[in-house]
């Protein structure tokens, strides 16, 4: 069994699975590698996501502990009852009546489309994905009219860093990703990335949200100390400092 599974059910099994009320403790899936909004940092989780979460959570009288996961097993683990949330989901046509939604997303980004810089490309949306070669990253959503093509030929990666190297490889033809993310990543890896890549269009402007459970118990209930939690960060400024200091 692999070290993190082993670490993830000590974590789970240490703390009492109650609902999340003031004086209270949660444990939260946090993706670990969409930083800067939430990755896996010197072994903790740390981006924007665990900042507004954390603050709201805070807000409310709960303290919350991350369990940094990728995100396509941290989603399965709430979609099955076995996390009471995870972070972060874009809220699209297929999983709308998977999850437990809070009031308002956590914030916004641009599911862009990449491709090399010799590209002749521009101003593309999902349509113009028909039949194409894409790599994506595992369980990622990218809109509801690029997810529910079934014509785009997908080429499923676990990181994103590894899809824009089968873009420079000529292995594919485009590449989705996060606009920051996209960003950081070429930025750290300048010797391998500068100049080899462009944007060429936009597939999705997405909210992202931290989603709750529908089958963990007391998830409706952390749902509800993080919409009252959120709603006093926006009021005090917190939320806004957040935002600014991950600009």
């Amino acid at each position: 069994m692999p070290a993190w599974v082993l670490s993830l059910l000590a974590l789970l099994s240490s703390l009492c699975m109650v609902p999340a009320r003031a004086g209270q403790s949660i444990v939260v899936g946090a993706e670990d590698d969409w930083y800067p909004y939430s990755g896996k940092v010197n072994g903790d989780a740390h981006g924007m996501a665990e900042d507004i979460v954390r603050a709201a959570f805070a807000a409310a009288g709960v303290e919350v502990r991350f369990v940094s996961l990728p995100y396509a097993r941290c989603i399965h683990m709430v979609r099955t009852g076995e996390l009471a949330a995870c972070f972060d989901t874009s809220r699209t046509r297929e999983n709308e009546q998977d999850f437990l939604w809070p009031t308002h997303p956590m914030f916004s980004s641009k599911a862009l489309i990449y491709a090399r810089a010799d590209s002749v490309d521009h101003n593309l949306g999902p349509a113009a994905l028909h039949g194409k070669r894409v790599a994506v990253t595992n369980g990622y959503e990218y809109g509801s009219d690029f997810d529910d093509d079934g014509t785009i030929i997908r080429e499923v990666t676990n990181q994103t860093i590894y899809s824009f190297r089968m873009l420079e490889l000529g292995r594919v033809q485009y590449v989705l990703a996060f606009e920051k993310v996209a960003n950081y990543l070429i930025n750290a890896n300048q010797r391998e990335f500068e100049g080899k890549f462009k944007v060429v269009g936009l597939s999705a402007q997405n909210d992202l949200y931290c989603v709750f459970s529908r089958k963990f118990q007391g998830a409706a209930a952390a749902l509800e100390s993080f919409n009252r939690g959120f709603e006093t960060i926006q009021a005090d400024g917190t939320y806004r400092t957040i935002l600014t200091t991950w600009r």
